[in-house]
């Protein structure tokens, strides 16, 4: 029973039990995995791939192997141990170059949200005018960080500043060099003017109401590339808006319209946002070898199903992607 707005509303809760699983050995993990119908060639091999990569962290990637209903999580007749070792190889691959992709347009959006604020307040302290921010504690908030990290720092550049200077904040082109990549996107999501946001969008070919969607996405995708989950097939939470006036090569879709058509909701995979890095990359670093990288991959793991990553059929022949195919 709960109180809300005045009223009693009696909301039903969901059994829970005691949980009971016992702590296994690396041998015992895999005599378990065979017993529930896993094909595992090499015990010896899976146990040493066990111990220094973690049963639970592994079963993200052999989950699609496992027959219905998947909750008595037995395999399919044919799942093998290799399979879903080579799922993980794969992603742990994946989230490396997605990572490094995803720092080069991190420094472009940086080095944009720099020029293009310090020229039009001609000031190199532009950040510390609190009327180029609409939210006020958002403003305080970036006053504070910068603060913090300019205090707190060992790098050259920023020490040799505070020895040679009286203002304790450094210029923009210093201090924002220590921001993280969501501090920037904080940045973007509270300029006071939509209008300086034009510019920026613009130099990746995006319109401006796009530009923080996206942005917010790569900071999603790059804090799980940097803290190691899994990407491969994973739901995005946050996904990139979609661009109606593409100024680069694009893609005809990137949801699963069939999938969404009796529902408002959006269940994109990866593919959109592998779709909106390649996009800015065009942009920022023509000769990016991102896009080649993945294919590289893909003929590397033909283990993995493309379309657990939210790739169409016709993926290969869309316009963004045919520089890349051989």
């Amino acid at each position: 029973m709960c109180i809300f707005w005045g009223f009693s509303v009696s909301i039903p809760l969901m059994a829970k039990t005691e949980y009971t699983k016992t702590p296994k050995t690396f041998r015992n993990q895999v005599a378990l995995l065979k017993e529930r119908n896993l094909s595992i060639l090499n015990e010896e091999r899976a146990e040493k791939i066990l111990t220094y990569i973690s049963y639970n962290r592994l079963s993200n990637y052999w989950f699609p192997l496992l027959a219905e209903p998947k909750k008595d999580e037995i395999f399919k007749d044919g799942a093998t141990f290799d399979t879903a070792f080579k799922l993980y190889q794969f992603d742990s691959d994946f989230r490396t170059i997605t990572f490094q992709a995803i720092e080069q347009i991190e420094i472009a959006i940086r080095t944009q949200i720099i020029y293009h604020f310090s020229i039009k307040y001609n000031s190199g302290f532009w950040y510390e005018d609190s009327s180029a921010f609409k939210n006020y504690q958002g403003y305080l908030k970036l006053l504070n960080k910068i603060a913090t990290t300019s205090d707190e720092t060992k790098q050259d550049f920023i020490v040799r500043y505070k020895k040679n200077y009286n203002q304790f904040m450094p210029p923009s082109w210093k201090s924002f060099e220590l921001l993280t990549f969501n501090s920037l996107l904080g940045i973007l999501k509270n300029t006071a003017d939509f209008k300086d946001l034009i510019p920026i969008a613009k130099s990746f070919g995006l319109h401006h109401s796009v530009l923080i969607s996206w942005v917010e996405t790569f900071v999603y995708v790059r804090n799980i590339c940097a803290h190691h989950s899994r990407l491969w097939n994973r739901k995005l939470t946050i996904s990139p808006a979609w661009i109606k006036s593409p100024k680069k090569p694009w893609i005809d879709r990137w949801e699963n319209e069939e999938k969404n058509k009796d529902t408002k909701d959006k269940e994109l995979k990866v593919y959109a946002v592998i779709c909106a890095i390649i996009y800015c990359l065009e942009s920022v670093n023509p000769c990016s070898k991102y896009g080649y990288q993945l294919m590289d991959l893909f003929s590397k793991y033909e283990v993995v199903d493309l379309n657990h990553m939210g790739f169409p059929e016709n993926w290969k022949g869309q316009a963004l992607w045919k520089k890349f195919i051989n």
